[in-house]
């Protein structure tokens, strides 16, 4: 933050100057994205604990984190195209309350049906919290050096939030697992209190205008059944048929939507903005970003069944990219405004794909912790250049009607990508098992190919950009 964002100075009615709104605002967003980041982590270390408690078997169980991927992913679009259409801090606050109540439920629930449910509900608060908190950012800071700074700001604190959600996940469910969704509530009850205090009121992307529920319904149910299908890919297997129909119907209904979007007279998603060529290209290589997730499911999976590590063991060992992340993320959103989004993407994208390949080529050979400190050095430092640089550029051409629109494809992309791309990691790792260390080598190669074409996508655009300027 800049020293004019932290001024704190009132007008002599007491009310906040403008600039002390802004930070403040900007410390609200960020706690929203800390909340988001912070939760997810945390349930991981806690999920051994509540199979035990609730009896679940390991394919239920596993829907405990499909189930709010599959909440947070369906409904993403339409909660950043209503982050455009009506007020954005009611939407905020109202979500983040019922995110709260949801967190309560879950941390009181008996059976694992009915904490899969309230897990679902997380996911969908998510979906409305995450695109309207982004899209306030974009409104607060106009000017572009301020807005990368605030974006960098806002990826440090969510590295922070999930670095400290492996560890507090750790803690809380070394007393009980419950707490670690009592926690989550109470802070989002914290937050949505500041929200309704510093937020301005009022503040919409455009004019009143009627919701598309045409397109609503087709694009919401389309990324739900692509969402469950690739939930499913992982436990039933890619030619299952509760993967394939759910596929299929996904697929369909997204045409279907397309079709109604071209026709209708106020649709939901104006199909022009995927015209951008910098809009476009940042999102599909978020799509493939997903590939980092996928590496931290298959290194999680080897340092438990091959080396005998614990959870906690096992979330510790990303904590280093983590930092990195949290520390240098606001800095090289600084540096996208000097030195061009781009360069700064495709060589952050080459540096995570180094580090998967050292590492498979590592395995098995070189001592574990050189192995995975030297990962998490170029992959943390890759990944902390290349999102922002990415997140800045897919935003940068939105509208004030299309803040949380653009914010929403953004986010979409990323999940959607990592649905996708961990499915598939788990279907060739499942694939080769037998193999041994060749089983998780095969799911390391699939990573570091989808790493390695989406830096050369980069490089692609890079160089469609200098002809173009």
């Amino acid at each position: 933050m800049t020293d004019q964002t932290l001024t704190d100075a009132r007008t002599p009615t007491g009310r906040l100057t403008p600039a002390r709104r802004a930070g403040l605002t900007l410390f609200v967003v960020c706690a929203v994205q800390f909340l988001d980041a912070m939760d997810a982590a945390s349930m991981g270390p806690a999920l051994p604990k509540i199979q035990h408690d609730l009896g679940m078997s390991p394919s239920a169980l596993q829907w405990i984190v499909s189930a709010y991927v599959l909440g947070f992913g369906g409904f993403l679009l339409l909660g950043g195209r209503l982050a455009d259409l009506v007020h954005r801090r009611h939407l905020l606050v109202t979500w983040l309350l019922i995110f709260a109540v949801a967190s309560l439920a879950g941390g009181l629930a008996t059976s694992g049906p009915l904490l899969v449910g309230a897990r679902l509900l997380k996911g969908l608060s998510a979906a409305f919290t995450a695109p309207a908190a982004l899209a306030i950012l974009l409104d607060t800071y106009r000017e572009e050096e301020e807005r990368n700074r605030a974006l960098g700001h806002y990826l440090a604190i969510a590295s922070t939030g999930f670095v400290l959600g492996l560890v507090v996940g750790g803690v809380l469910a070394s007393a009980s697992w419950r707490l670690t969704l009592f926690l989550p509530a109470a802070v989002a009850v914290v937050v949505a209190a500041m929200a309704q205090a510093v937020i301005a009121s009022g503040r919409r992307g455009g004019e009143p205008t009627r919701l598309d529920l045409i397109g609503a319904l087709t694009v919401t149910a389309g990324v739900l059944a692509l969402v469950f299908a690739v939930s499913r890919a992982a436990e039933s297997g890619w030619s299952a048929p509760l993967t394939i129909g759910p596929l299929v119907a996904g697929v369909a209904l997204v045409a279907a939507f397309v079709m109604v979007e071209r026709v209708v007279r106020a649709p939901l998603i104006p199909l022009g903005i995927f015209a951008r060529p910098q809009l476009a290209a940042a999102n599909t290589c978020m799509l493939f970003q997903g590939c980092y997730i996928g590496f931290q499911f298959i290194a999680t999976l080897y340092y438990q069944d091959r080396l005998g590590w614990s959870p906690w063991q096992a979330g510790l060992a990303f904590v280093i990219g983590g930092l990195i992340v949290a520390v240098t993320a606001r800095w090289f959103a600084g540096v996208v405004g000097r030195r061009g989004a781009w360069p700064l993407a495709t060589v952050a994208l080459g540096m995570q794909a180094v580090s998967y390949l050292w590492f498979a080529l590592g395995l098995g050979h070189v001592e574990i912790y050189a192995l995975l400190v030297v990962q998490q050095v170029l992959g943390g430092i890759g990944f902390a250049a290349a999102y922002p640089a990415m997140n800045i550029t897919a935003v940068a051409s939105a509208g004030e009607d299309e803040q949380g629109l653009a914010s929403a494809i953004f986010i979409a992309a990323s999940q959607i990508g990592v649905g996708l791309l961990v499915g598939v990691s788990a279907a060739v790792l499942t694939a080769a098992s037998d193999a041994g260390l060749g089983g998780y080598r095969a799911g390391l190669w699939f990573v570091i190919s989808v790493a390695t074409a989406v830096t050369v996508l980069a490089g692609m655009t890079t160089l469609r950009h200098r002809k173009m300027s």
